[in-house]
């Protein structure tokens, strides 16, 4: 346990380091921004509304991805481009363990930018309608989200330094492109994982947000199982390739 934390507070200072947080956390004031300006003034009805149509897609279709993507793919990616993940691998440390911490890491990070963005426009929306109730519920999505992508792109970081460019061909083609115009591949979509556990949460969003949910069936609960996969199929996939690293460490 000494060792995770370790491991997990050595990454998370180096992800939320530099001037990457600047920019990404410009980023996650956009949604909030959005939401003051289109729920001034309006009834508490119409700014639920408006928070639904575009805030909260924009904190999960945009902020979400692109800052999980971002700090995902550096968290074994920076240390293997940086030839400093033989340090970690000869320590008497397992490797599945290494991963954990890794994408624990590359987790927390993620939602301290994003759940702050999402925390401040859901927020926003609060102190215009006198409801809170959304609060919760958009953050339990931001964790779902985030888990499900740092899961997949701690591993397409750690194979490529493009992951980030791949990263968002994958958000701007795949998850708004092809997979929102065709309703088949809508299970492949991995913000759509957040946005179903959010509905299974706040069932009178549904309606509101029928075109993105598409044919899935809300629930948090499935949602989070979703993630979870994705999440432990990261630490073995992660865990065999640091294993293959090993035979080439003296």
């Amino acid at each position: 346990m000494t060792r995770l934390l370790a491991i997990l507070r050595v990454t998370t200072r180096h992800l939320l380091g530099g001037r990457r947080i600047l920019g990404l956390g410009l980023i996650g004031l956009v949604p909030a921004v959005i939401m003051w300006f289109t729920g001034r003034g309006a009834t508490a009805a119409t700014a639920f509304g408006r928070y639904h149509e575009a805030p909260l897609i924009v904190v999960l279709a945009i902020v979400l991805p692109i800052v999980t993507i971002v700090l995902a793919s550096g968290a074994l990616g920076d240390e293997r481009r940086e030839h400093t993940l033989s340090f970690l691998l000869v320590r008497p440390v397992s490797r599945p363990l290494i991963v954990t911490a890794k994408l624990v890491a590359a987790w927390v990070s993620s939602m301290l930018v994003v759940g702050g963005s999402a925390a401040a426009t859901a927020g926003i929306l609060s102190l215009q309608t006198g409801d809170s109730s959304v609060i919760g519920p958009t953050l339990v999505a931001v964790a779902v989200g985030t888990a499900a992508y740092a899961a997949v792109f701690l591993v397409i970081g750690y194979l490529t330094s493009r992951a980030v460019l791949a990263g968002l061909v994958f958000v701007f083609v795949w998850e708004s492109g092809i997979a929102f115009a065709l309703a088949q591949f809508a299970n492949f979509s991995l913000y759509r994982i957040g946005v179903t556990a959010y509905v299974g949460l706040v069932p009178e969003s549904r309606g509101l947000l029928s075109d993105t949910l598409g044919s899935l069936a809300p629930g948090a609960g499935g949602a989070a199982a979703k993630a979870l996969v994705l999440a432990a199929l990261a630490i073995a996939a992660s865990a065999w390739l640091l294993r293959r690293s090993d035979a080439t460490i003296e």
